[in-house]
């Protein structure tokens, strides 16, 4: 999507629509198929697909205990696809802009300020981590599960530096609170088919499906 905005609305009704209900996961599974890429989304980078090792454990646990997991794997299987779409479909500074265009210049640039932080330090774990598997590669050394325990305590330092760092530069620059972002959005035809049909999908999911069948006679 171009427009940041239709993208963050699409993604917020489709999330709480799929955490609803079945019905609702697969409306949303439905609109991801159509819409995000599908399947081709998850081949830009296999490091969002880390979320679904959590999943997996609780939905093991649950299936163990002999509790409900299927409509729980189904439900958050189907956030975690809406929310990598989300990640892997974020530039630079949409957040920012959302943020300031609902919020305003003080409170909405701190809110995306923020936003923008939390998002680049994704994005430099997520470098890290190629980097160093490129390097275990060129080394010959198999790159898995425990090369990542190993390597975790140093990510998580180095996102300490870079934090501290990040919050040197703002005060060095007289950063206090509030700001300008020149919030200009660009919506596209199918932006705004793709996310008409996310709030339908998210208004349907709410409506037994007799009642919807009643209102569109």
């Amino acid at each position: 999507m171009q427009d940041p905005r239709l993208r963050f609305l699409s993604v917020v009704l489709l999330s709480i629509a799929a955490f609803f209900s079945i019905s609702g996961a697969a409306l949303a599974l439905v609109w991801w198929l159509l819409f995000s890429g599908g399947p081709g989304l998850l081949k830009r980078s296999g490091w969002p697909l880390i979320a679904f090792a959590p999943l997996a454990l609780v939905t093991i646990s649950l299936w163990l205990t002999g509790m409900e997991w299927f409509s729980y794997f189904i439900r958050l299987g189907v956030v975690l696809l809406i929310a990598i779409y989300a990640y892997q479909d974020q530039q630079s500074g949409d957040f920012i802009r959302i943020a300031a265009w609902a919020l305003g210049p003080v409170k909405g640039f701190d809110v995306g300020l923020a936003g923008e932080l939390a998002f680049g330090s994704l994005r430099f774990l997520e470098d890290e981590v190629r980097r160093m598997r490129r390097a275990f590669f060129l080394k010959g050394i198999p790159f898995g599960i425990k090369s990542i325990l190993t390597i975790s305590a140093g990510l998580v330092f180095a996102l300490i530096r870079r934090t501290d760092e990040q919050a040197d530069l703002l005060v060095a620059r007289g950063y206090t609170r509030g700001g300008m972002a020149c919030a200009r959005f660009t919506s596209s035809p199918m932006d705004l088919i793709s996310s008409g049909i996310a709030i339908s999908f998210f208004i349907l999911c709410f409506l037994p499906f007799r009642e919807f069948f009643i209102l569109i006679q």
